[in-house]
């Protein structure tokens, strides 16, 4: 039976945990995967819901509550019985989602971009905004602003474009599943339900508090929106 892909953060490095004072020659290990992982940290350390989760993941409710059980499991036998922890990176049967860079908040400097006709304010529907600020960051500082005027819209033409940017973070009002899409795939967290002043909305990103408050259109539009 073919496995569906799962949307996960990679991380940077495989890791393994193990007890104070064992060789680790000595120890048994349980085997934590990536997506089991993915499903812990959105359901015990994010707050996301079971449903909520399951579309981060692109996967079924059901699979939710599997990759739970058997991450919980795992975690606990290993405690019980002086096991080591070992966290995979395996990404055979993982989509990568920018959203979400695992080390991303851990960078010393990223960019964020903001659509914006009037560099004050962000638009709506990034696929006919007139140029794109992107702020570069710094230890959680920005460092420098730029405005650069994008290509005309097409499909799959402004994730490129701001992939090309180095662009890590974009911040809009609201778009398609299609484009989000087309997002994760250049490494490019998307933050949907934006609106209003560049500045404020990038100050509450900086200091945690801007959350994903938009959700995908079910259906894509070819303008972008």
């Amino acid at each position: 039976m073919i496995r569906k892909k799962r949307y996960c953060r990679r991380l940077e490095a495989e890791k393994i945990y193990k007890p104070q004072g064992i060789p680790m020659a000595d120890i048994q290990k349980q085997i934590l995967l990536l997506d089991e992982f993915e499903a812990i940290r959105l359901c015990d350390y994010e707050g996301y819901s079971q449903i909520e989760a399951a579309e981060e993941m692109d996967v079924s409710r059901a699979t939710i509550q599997r990759l739970l059980e058997r991450a919980r499991k795992k975690i606990v036998e290993a405690f019980l019985n002086n096991q080591a922890i070992e966290l995979r990176n395996d990404i055979a049967n993982i989509k990568l989602k920018g959203e979400n860079k695992m080390n991303k908040q851990e960078k010393e400097t990223f960019k964020v971009a903001f659509p914006t006709s009037d560099k004050v304010t962000i638009d709506g529907h990034f696929g006919h905004t007139k140029e794109f600020a992107i702020y570069d960051i710094k230890e959680n500082e920005v460092v420098n602003v730029s405005y650069v005027t994008p290509p005309p819209h097409e499909p799959g033409v402004l994730p490129r474009f701001l992939g090309e940017a180095n662009v890590d973070v974009i911040i809009t009002g609201g778009m398609g599943k299609m484009a989000a899409d087309l997002f994760k795939q250049q490494n490019i967290d998307v933050v949907l339900g934006a609106n209003g002043r560049i500045d404020v909305n990038l100050n509450e990103y900086l200091g945690g508090f801007l959350t994903n408050q938009g959700s995908v259109c079910e259906h894509d539009h070819n303008h972008g929106h």
